[in-house]
């Protein structure tokens, strides 16, 4: 299939027309595919990419504005969503994994050092700081809110308990 065949395609598919969807579909779906799958290096993560691009692509592709471009803008659609997936299981592995410097903490704690007594001895308003944002679960533009100050005094506040509470576990 040329380029102009595809653009003429893109154009056919712009205007609503299923087999000319179809044709591109046939035409480049295998092909998407092994970049996707070049790209995660596993065959189920390029199949779940492949679907969403093919997806997207079928509610998007009325703004293609340049019909001889629709590789590329398939192949480039493929490449952000490999980046967003990647962006995704970054940010769940930083949830699931417990810092090496938390890991230690938790063992002095077990070992007889108790964190709930650590924290009473903060001053009052980095205890409740440190109590909103980690018991409570509240970010740190609500505690900004719940305790009416500034969202760079919270954080200042964490920042300074975090070193209170590390320095009186190590000692």
């Amino acid at each position: 299939m040329t380029q102009t065949t595809t653009a003429l395609l893109v154009i056919e598919a712009q205007r609503g027309d299923k087999q000319a969807f179809d044709a591109l579909c046939e035409r480049y779906y295998l092909a998407s595919f092994r970049f996707a799958f070049k790209l995660s290096g596993c065959e189920q993560n390029a199949a779940d990419i492949t679907q969403d691009v093919w997806s997207k692509v079928a509610k998007d592709i009325r703004v293609l504005l340049e019909p001889s471009a629709f590789k590329a803008w398939l192949f480039r659609a493929v490449y952000r969503r490999f980046i967003d997936l990647t962006r995704q299981h970054k940010k769940e592995l930083l949830v699931d994994t417990v810092p090496e410097q938390e890991v230690e903490q938790f063992k002095r704690v077990e070992a007889g050092l108790d964190l709930r007594s650590l924290i009473s001895r903060l001053p009052e308003v980095e205890r409740h700081t440190v109590y909103l944002f980690y018991l409570e679960e509240l970010t740190i533009g609500d505690i900004a809110a719940v305790l009416e100050t500034p969202v760079g005094t919270i954080k200042s506040r964490l920042h300074s308990a975090r070193k209170k509470l590390s320095d009186a576990a190590q000692n």
